[in-house]
C-alpha cells in the first residue's frame, strides 16, 4: 500500500483523479482537511481535523459493481478494531456507518477509464471527534462521531492506516465471501423503508440484499430491486 498525507486538498477523490496515471494501485490518501469533498447523489461536505478524509485507488479490481458493499463491511470492521469490539457498526444501505443509531462515515466509490484500465476511487469520510453541540448545530441530528458515541479517542493516522489496509483486503476478495458479513451488517432488512427518487418517494419493506448488493424489496405491486446509484433510502419514521 502506498500512502500520501496531504496538509489540504478540495478532495481526496480528486487528487487521485488528477494524479491516476502516476499513482500506483492501492494508493491511499488522506488530508488534514478537505475542502469540497463529495458525498452519494451530489451531497458535499468539508472535512476538518476533527474528521478523516480519505480516497483508496483501485487499479482493474474484481467485480467493481459490488465495491462499495466491499468499502462499507470493511470500514465497520476496521472502526470495530480501533474501539477495541466494544461497539457493533451497522451499515444503512448500501455504505453508510452507523453507531448507535448515528451516522459516522459515507462513502463514494468513482470509476474512470483510462485506455483499458479501469480504474475506481473510493472516497471515505469518517466523523472522528465532533461534539454532539457540532452535529446540532449543523443541522445534522442522525449525524454522530466516534468520539461522541463511544468515548474513544483515536488517532487519525492510525485509524487511516487501518481502514485502508481493511478496505483493500476486502476489496481483493470476490463479492461472495464478504456477502454474508455484508448482509449481516445490513440494518434496513426486515424494516418499512422510504425509497427517494428524484423529490418522490414511497414506501417499501426491505427483505433483504442480493448477492449483487441491490436491496430487495416489496411493495403493494410485488417485489423489486433498488440500486444504491438511483434512490436514496431512509426509514419509514426515522434515519434508519
Amino acid at each position: 500500500m502506498n500512502t500520501i498525507f496531504l496538509n489540504e486538498v478540495d478532495s481526496t477523490n480528486n487528487y487521485i483523479k488528477a494524479h491516476c496515471n502516476e499513482l500506483p494501485d492501492k494508493t491511499a490518501v488522506t488530508a488534514k482537511r478537505q475542502l469540497a469533498g463529495k458525498g452519494r447523489l451530489g451531497h458535499s461536505w468539508e472535512g476538518s481535523e476533527e474528521m478523516l478524509p480519505l480516497s483508496i485507488l483501485l487499479k482493474n479490481p474484481k467485480e467493481p459493481e459490488n465495491l462499495p458493499a466491499r468499502v462499507g463491511l470493511a470500514v465497520c470492521e476496521a472502526l470495530e478494531s480501533a474501539v477495541c469490539g466494544e461497539f457493533h457498526a451497522g451499515l444503512k444501505w448500501p455504505n453508510d456507518i452507523i453507531l448507535d443509531n448515528h451516522k459516522v462515515c459515507g462513502i463514494l466509490c468513482e470509476s474512470a477509464r483510462y485506455g483499458a484500465c479501469l480504474n475506481v476511487i473510493c472516497g471515505i469520510g469518517i466523523n472522528i471527534s465532533q461534539s454532539e453541540d457540532y452535529f446540532r448545530q449543523a443541522g445534522l441530528p442522525n449525524g454522530g462521531s466516534i468520539l461522541s458515541l463511544t468515548g474513544v479517542k483515536i488517532d487519525r493516522n492510525e485509524l487511516f492506516e487501518k481502514v485502508a489496509e481493511r478496505v483493500i483486503f476486502r476489496c481483493a476478495m470476490p463479492f461472495r465471501e464478504c456477502f454474508d458479513e455484508y448482509r449481516k451488517r445490513v440494518l434496513n432488512i426486515g424494516r418499512e423503508v422510504r425509497l427517494i427518487r428524484n423529490g418522490s418517494e414511497k414506501i417499501a419493506f426491505a427483505e433483504d440484499v442480493s448477492e449483487q448488493g441491490f436491496l430487495i424489496c416489496r411493495d403493494e405491486n410485488g417485489i423489486f430491486e433498488v440500486n444504491s446509484g438511483e434512490v436514496s433510502v431512509r426509514g419509514k419514521e426515522g434515519y434508519i
